[in-house]
């Protein structure tokens, strides 16, 4: 098992893309708090995708990621029910999408609050708790951070600029945190996302886009993968995963 035994925060964890993640970092072997604004759509997700010891080894918990002490908090519990934080993953987020136009000073805002301050928020504390442990046994890092972006921020598709700022300003936090804690252990990436084929994604893709999309559980792996020591050598990337569109 690639996370046998770490102690993951799952933020964003309820929604297809999410649980689909909760699910694989749990087959995996990881210890989970699964972070929602509400503690009862993180049971809910974890009762649909776990179960047995798995599900025991999950922990629902409900935070506001926009307030900064809620965000601390699910972090706290993590350490304080496991001993340590291995990783911090992250889908949690919230756009406002429309050509810039027809946007105002607020909509850019929204933009900020839902992604880079949530990330902000959630992955400090989980920077600092990280700093603060020892490496586990044989292990090549002290924790890892991920936090899932999006092809707009670098390349904004049409009504998308405010959301790709937004998103583009958390890849450089990522990679801020790798290059100012790269000798203490930390390794921190952003997972740069096309389109993904999610239920939701069929109302306004077209069938050739949708069968070029990455699916809910080639973004689950990929997580995975960025959250677990091996990835230990991909420090401070911006990992693209865009599945069967390469033009």
């Amino acid at each position: 098992m690639l996370l046998q035994g770490d102690a993951i925060v799952l933020a964003g964890g309820t929604g297809r893309v999410g649980g689909a993640t909760l699910a694989a970092l749990a087959r995996e072997g990881a210890r989970v708090i699964v972070v929602s604004r509400s503690v009862e759509r993180a049971r809910e997700a974890i009762d649909a995708q776990l179960g047995g010891d798995e599900a025991i080894a999950a922990i629902p918990f409900a935070a506001d990621l926009n307030d900064p002490a809620q965000a601390a908090a699910a972090i706290a519990v993590c350490v304080e029910r496991f001993g340590r934080i291995d990783a911090c993953v992250s889908l949690a987020g919230d756009s406002t999408v429309a050509p810039l136009v027809d946007t105002t000073l607020e909509d850019l805002r929204a933009n900020m609050r839902g992604f880079v301050e949530t990330a902000y928020n959630l992955t400090l504390p989980a920077l600092r708790a990280m700093l603060a442990q020892p490496y586990r046994d044989g292990a090549r890092s002290r924790g890892r951070i991920v936090v899932v972006t999006a092809g707009s921020s670098k390349q904004p598709a049409p009504g998308r600029g405010l959301f790709g700022a937004a998103k583009a300003a958390v890849n450089v936090l990522m990679q801020a945190i790798a290059r100012e804690n790269k000798a203490d252990g930390i390794v921190a990436n952003a997972l740069v996302l096309g389109g993904v084929a999610t239920k939701a994604a069929r109302g306004y893709m077209n069938a050739e886009d949708l069968a070029a999309a990455a699916t809910p559980q080639e973004v689950a792996d990929a997580l995975v993968f960025l959250a677990g020591d091996n990835a230990s050598g991909v420090n401070g990337a911006l990992v693209d995963l865009n599945a069967r569109e390469v033009d």
